[in-house]
């Protein structure tokens, strides 16, 4: 579905779930799905019922795009307003494209376990404020206003008020700027590109750095929404407790 839009194929028609398997497979709590349709990170569907009425319904790529959401409150230790920004705000269509990066590497016939790729994407938190999308260098080629060589490619930061500050990552070349100052004007990429040299600043000289292999999140979530299991090796540790 999402790799036939991404590849230029004709597309099917996008698979619909509700709230309970939404839920379930994201690992995001319905309040929270509906902090991120708020923000703009997902948007969820109104289908009729048979008797009268509206159900809700979401897009699969809208719940595997949530569980990129659970991941980044779980392990960032983020509330769901500041994943639901940092979602939003991102350049449109990056997540579709990560979404369509991880549907043609995914097989029903695999096991349960989630493995790594070497195509996999990550979110880098760097001293858990300037936050990153790191790409494959063959993802560069598709994604705009990127060079061949820029995988790690800034996304914004945290403020002091607890918000997400979007920085466009065509900072980071110089045809980019150009572009961007068409958009925005000289005063405003002047404010812009100061940010940006403390982000990447930050970036080369970290003090913390968390990752998450989020395409490993995309595909446990797939699976759960196609009936299959989905297991991280950590997981499997913490059922068996070894002593």
């Amino acid at each position: 579905m999402i790799a036939n839009e991404w590849n230029g194929a004709e597309a099917l028609e996008p698979l619909f779930h509700g709230d309970a398997d939404a839920v379930a497979a994201s690992g995001m709590p319905l309040p929270s799905l509906r902090v991120l349709q708020a923000a703009g990170a997902i948007q969820a569907q109104k289908t009729p019922k048979e008797h009268g009425g509206f159900k809700r319904m979401w897009r699969e790529q809208d719940v595997l795009i949530a569980s990129i959401g659970a991941a980044m409150s779980e392990h960032f230790a983020w509330n769901i307003r500041i994943v639901g920004e940092a979602i939003a705000k991102t350049r449109p269509g990056t997540w579709s494209a990560l979404v369509a990066s991880v549907a043609g590497t995914i097989s029903p016939d695999a096991d349960a376990l989630i493995r790594k790729d070497p195509l996999d994407w990550h979110l880098d938190l760097i001293d858990r404020k300037f936050l990153f999308l790191r790409v494959p260098r063959e993802f560069t080629a598709i994604l705009p206003d990127t060079a061949w060589e820029q995988t790690d490619l800034i996304l914004g930061w945290t403020t002091s008020k607890d918000t997400f500050q979007l920085l466009p990552w065509q900072l980071s070349s110089a045809p980019g700027r150009h572009g961007l100052k068409k958009i925005v004007g000289e005063e405003k990429l002047t404010i812009l590109s100061k940010h940006h040299k403390l982000a990447m600043a930050a970036h080369d000289n970290a003090l913390s750095t968390a990752s998450i292999n989020i395409s490993m999140h995309v595909r446990a979530t797939w699976r759960r929404l196609h009936g299959l299991e989905a297991h991280f090796i950590q997981q499997v540790f913490q059922r068996k407790d070894p002593q």
